[in-house]
């Protein structure tokens, strides 16, 4: 009996291998560069305080410096996110140290938007140099829009909505960029960016002090995908938001297979023990 629980713990041991190398390939075709919640991790936010210097990062290393006096705003997207952060659209922003990223295909970065004005031209959530460098969401006057410094400025005009929580997403996969508005492409481009290079922001220009954003901002997202393996559910669009169900991972029938011996393997090396010699 001693062995056969000795050789049932051996061979738990090899199943448990098996289950975790099968799962541990199973990765999600979305991974996030770096994710910022605009309040929910920030210590001491509250409703009309300044924000927090820096704001922290939910994913990834990079939290975001202060520029001006943003303040945590109890007007939140429809989902359970407690905080957002407005800006006033002439002194306020966030900026990292630098780049979130280098690619230039298969990637993506989305956001939260609730504009309170349309004048002028604001930057949403860029990568890079405006000018010169790099990708990211934009408003020009009335129209949101993707932007590849130095590249392109592609309008979808009168998408914005004044005093209400929009979606954005710019996603360039396969190369073809296109920007979504809840989830919906609004307007699309073949041209790429330029390698990214500069820093980057969160409701003003990365480099500069101009293009500042006037309203809310929150929930802003940086991820890649592997070629051809992006789909509109992997944004964060729904209006009546639901946090997403944990992804239970799968086994390849390679894996079953395996356990499946194994568990024979035992069965019969322990019948043979079992009979009188």
């Amino acid at each position: 009996m001693r062995w056969f629980e000795r050789s049932g713990s051996a061979v738990s041991s090899v199943i448990a291998a098996l289950l975790l190398a099968a799962t541990c390939g199973a990765n999600a075709a979305v991974t996030t560069i770096a994710q910022y919640p605009l309040g929910e991790l920030d210590a001491g936010a509250t409703a009309g305080a300044t924000g927090a210097n820096p704001t922290v990062a939910s994913v990834g290393a990079a939290n975001l410096a202060r520029v001006g006096t943003p303040v945590y705003s109890a007007q939140v997207v429809p989902r359970p996110s407690p905080l957002s952060v407005a800006f006033n659209g002439t002194t306020d922003g966030y900026r990292a140290a630098t780049t979130l990223s280098a690619v230039t295909d298969n990637f993506g970065v989305e956001a939260w938007v609730r504009p309170t004005a349309t004048t002028g031209n604001a930057t949403i959530a860029y990568n890079g140099n405006t000018s010169t460098a790099g990708w990211g969401l934009f408003r020009v006057g009335n129209s949101y829009a993707i932007l590849f410094g130095g590249n392109t400025l592609t309008q979808a005009p009168g998408s914005v909505v004044l005093n209400q929580w929009t979606h954005l997403a710019l996603v360039r996969s396969a190369g073809v960029t296109t920007l979504y508005k809840n989830g919906v492409a609004i307007v699309s481009t073949p041209i790429a960016p330029n390698v990214p290079a500069g820093t980057f922001a969160i409701g003003i220009n990365p480099t500069v002090a101009q293009e500042f954003f006037a309203g809310a901002i929150d929930e802003v997202r940086v991820f890649t995908f592997a070629a051809g393996q992006f789909a509109t559910t992997d944004l964060s669009t729904g209006l009546s938001y639901i946090p997403p169900v944990p992804v239970v991972p799968t086994l390849s029938w390679q894996a079953l297979l395996a356990i499946l011996v194994a568990i024979i393997a035992l069965g019969a090396t322990y019948l043979r023990r079992r009979q009188p010699r």
